[in-house]
């Protein structure tokens, strides 16, 4: 079973650029599900039962990444140490304004700044606001998402209809969406041997505890993926029998005001604000959280300004970034009835940055 997941990079491409060498730059494509792919074509939306597509989505330069690949070269490839296997059990201060990271293999780390990036389900957070605020609220929407290989050539080939890189789909009979986008289709040669990534969300029964048997929620999914078009039906009722589908419960968090110790300790990406992914904003909320973060750090460097200045207005412009797309992907999922979907801020909006679409907005 593959565990890596895509994720859409748009908006937030410039704010990555901002920060990593030319060098990073240019082997962007290393990271990308598709290298080959250089076209320009809209995100189409599309009517599960009928295959019409209903509404599309344009948006410039928009690229899907690997998360597994874009992690390698952000890190190991740019030099970076990157340490695995580290569980953090608590953060400390000392007289001279210092930070301290302890970990659980007795190991600890000091410097100026502890930057909290460790998630929607926050250590860091929790540190901040304590535990009960630091909770991610569980929205009553389940998900099956999957990244998946093994398909023939030919089904391979016809998972990529309507759009090579991906399509979502809503069913008059189910109140969510069917998701099924290119994970990894580096070898243009062999088809059979491209990876995919299939997600299903809805609202309402059955949920996790129904789902638990893994042989239930197979069958759940081939039979809800039996009743769409293609190649959505396909990229269900063909897996093999014995494939194992990851579910969980929805959860998002909208970043609320904090302690940040004096500029020694913040958040950014998803730890700060855990959003749904109905909008495709998350990784571009957290690349612009560092590119911020990293002009802020450069001000104190510089003698500009002290760290708790630096580190406060950060967090006083990211906040309310956070809160609104947090907001705007939860109403996006809310609207995903046929009937609805054309009033949902993904059809609206697409994946333009929410400030640059309000001042479109503002001036027509």
């Amino acid at each position: 079973m593959l565990t890596s997941q895509g994720m859409q990079l748009h908006w937030g491409k410039e704010y990555l650029f901002s920060v990593v060498p030319d060098h990073i730059q240019s082997r962007l494509k290393e990271a990308v599900v598709d290298p080959h792919y250089d076209a320009d074509e809209p995100f189409p939306h599309v009517n599960g039962e009928t295959g019409e597509v209903i509404a599309e989505v344009h948006m410039a330069g928009i690229v899907r990444v690997s998360r597994r690949k874009l992690r390698r070269l952000l890190g190991w490839k740019a030099g970076l140490n990157v340490v695995f296997e580290k569980k953090l059990v608590s953060i400390t201060h000392d007289e001279h304004g210092l930070v301290t990271a302890s970990f659980s293999d007795g190991t600890q780390d000091t410097g100026n700044l502890l930057l909290g990036c460790d998630g929607s389900r926050s250590i860091v957070r929790n540190f901040l606001v304590g535990e009960e605020l630091g909770k991610p609220t569980d929205i009553d929407l389940t998900m099956i998402n999957h990244a998946t290989g093994g398909y023939t050539a030919e089904q391979a080939v016809s998972l990529r209809k309507y759009h090579p890189i991906g399509k979502i789909a809503y069913h008059p009979d189910f109140y969510g969406n069917f998701l099924l986008t290119a994970l990894d289709c580096s070898n243009r040669e062999k088809p059979e041997e491209w990876k995919f990534q299939i997600q299903h969300c809805w609202w309402g029964p059955p949920y996790l505890d129904d789902l638990k048997d893994p042989k239930t929620r197979l069958e759940f999914y081939k039979t809800r993926c039996s009743k769409m078009c293609e190649p959505f039906r396909t990229a269900g009722i063909a897996l093999p029998e014995d494939e194992i589908l990851p579910i969980d419960q929805s959860q998002q968090w909208a970043p609320i005001e904090w302690n940040n110790h004096r500029g020694t300790v913040t958040l950014a990406g998803d730890s700060a604000h855990s959003m749904l992914p109905h909008r495709g904003q998350g990784l571009n909320n957290a690349m612009r959280d560092v590119a911020e973060l990293f002009d802020a750090i450069k001000q104190v460097i510089s003698g500009l300004v002290t760290l708790e200045t630096a580190i406060t207005s950060y967090e006083t412009a990211m906040r309310p970034r956070g809160v609104r797309d947090v907001e705007l992907s939860l109403e996006s999922a809310k609207k995903m009835r046929l009937s609805d979907l054309m009033d949902s801020p993904f059809v609206k909006m697409g994946f333009t940055k929410q400030d640059t679409w309000k001042e479109n907005r503002d001036e027509s």
